[in-house]
């Protein structure tokens, strides 16, 4: 049901965080080591620095995915940046244009982009990058020194907040997502499941946010009976891109990658989800993929509903949702039950709850997967211990102890 062939970091986005480190170490090295050196930068020094910004500037653009950018100023933005390494000699008149350059940048970004909560620390990059490419054609003045060591440490800092931001990351294309992000009150857990093209389950810890794919497409994460923390369900793209989180009117982003192979197994928006999204979990927690099977009737529910329709020994009636697994059970049941004679008969006061929500005022009677699991052994209570270390709130399952069970 996943993407086996779509494991571990993109190529390409692995070989643009390189060229990005690298870039911005010629570039950040080299503004701020200038304010030592009052000599005038050699012409191969000047076609480095300028080469790498230039690099790193586009390089920007291109891991942003900035199309929450105009197009206009991504074309006047790769201009700025391709001009420089093809000029020879110093510019002194371009003193003024760096500071010109690097504050319009800022002030068009301001007015004009309307993209993620990390968007300024792109622009703050980009604009950097336009600065010393055009400083490295100054001679050493004091101007150029100061506001050289000024784009020094806006390299640094840009890419030291959108490193810490999670930007730079990429989780496995097509294995469910498990990350904790920073918000306001606090850190917000998060699975993302199956995390592939398609509808996905998004469980959050018990905190009042919404989700999803853009930001004029947030949709509340609301408690769902039967379970601990809140869910949502998000339509993802193919590939990379970004899922919304809003609280309390602040935004941040958390950074997908879908794959490009759709969902195959049942609909994850069925009442089965949860206790699938329960096992992943728990899968995560132990290191591995969560590539799990659905929830399906297993030989020992089987036996274990047999004996409990055997148990009740009288009429009852039985409750159930619209799972694959419960109307399974369903048969099991009636089927046992007219072995036995015992008559299923709604409205009794004995209910054998194998999904959904039973009556009130009536003796309940959980199928297996719904009775809490015995937390007594060691391996119980360790998987117990992390699960509240890592998804704060979250109640242990059976199905995320047999999957931690492995």
């Amino acid at each position: 049901m996943h993407n086996h062939g779509a494991v571990g970091l993109p190529l390409g986005f692995t070989l643009l965080r390189l060229i990005l480190l690298g870039a911005v170490t010629v570039a950040a090295g080299w503004a701020l080591v200038r304010p030592f050196a009052p000599a005038a930068s050699g012409v191969v020094t000047r076609r480095v620095v300028t080469g790498a910004a230039g690099i790193g500037g586009v390089v920007v653009l291109l891991i942003a995915e900035a199309t929450w950018m105009p197009s206009l100023a991504a074309v006047a933005l790769i201009g700025l940046l391709a001009v420089p390494p093809a000029l020879r000699r110093e510019r002194p008149v371009v003193a003024a244009l760096v500071v010109v350059a690097a504050v319009l940048a800022t002030v068009a970004a301001g007015a004009w982009f309307s993209g993620p909560p990390s968007s300024f620390a792109y622009i703050a990059l980009m604009a950097a990058f336009v600065g010393v490419s055009w400083l490295a054609l100054c001679p050493p003045t004091a101007l150029v020194r100061v506001v050289g060591a000024a784009l020094g440490v806006a390299l640094l800092a840009g890419l030291g907040q959108v490193t810490v931001a999670g930007q730079l990351t990429t989780p496995a294309a097509g294995d469910p997502l498990l990350t904790r992000v920073a918000l306001a009150g606090g850190p917000v857990d998060l699975l993302v499941v199956p995390h592939m093209p398609g509808w996905n389950i998004v469980h959050t810890t018990d905190v009042p946010l919404s989700v999803g794919n853009a930001p004029n497409a947030l949709v509340p994460a609301l408690p769902r009976d039967g379970t601990t923390g809140r869910w949502a369900l998000v339509w993802l793209p193919e590939g990379r891109g970004d899922l919304w989180l809003d609280r309390g009117g602040t935004r941040t982003t958390v950074p997908v990658d879908t794959g490009d192979v759709a969902w195959t197994g049942p609909d994850v928006r069925g009442p089965e989800g949860p206790d699938y999204a329960s096992a992943v979990l728990a899968a995560k927690l132990t290191g591995r993929r969560g590539d799990l099977p659905w929830p399906a009737l297993t030989e020992a529910d089987a036996v274990a509903l047999r004996a409990e329709v055997a148990a009740i020994g009288g009429p009852f009636s039985v409750v159930a949702d619209g799972s694959r697994r419960a109307a399974e059970a369903v048969e099991v049941v009636r089927a046992e039950a007219a072995r036995l004679g015992h008559a299923v008969t709604p409205g009794s006061a004995e209910v054998l709850v194998l999904g959904g929500n039973p009556p009130p005022g009536a003796r309940h009677h959980p199928a297996p997967w719904l009775v809490p699991p015995d937390l007594t052994t060691p391996g119980a209570r360790r998987y117990a211990e992390t699960l509240a270390a890592a998804f704060p709130g979250a109640t242990p399952s059976r199905s995320g102890l047999a999957a931690w069970s492995g």
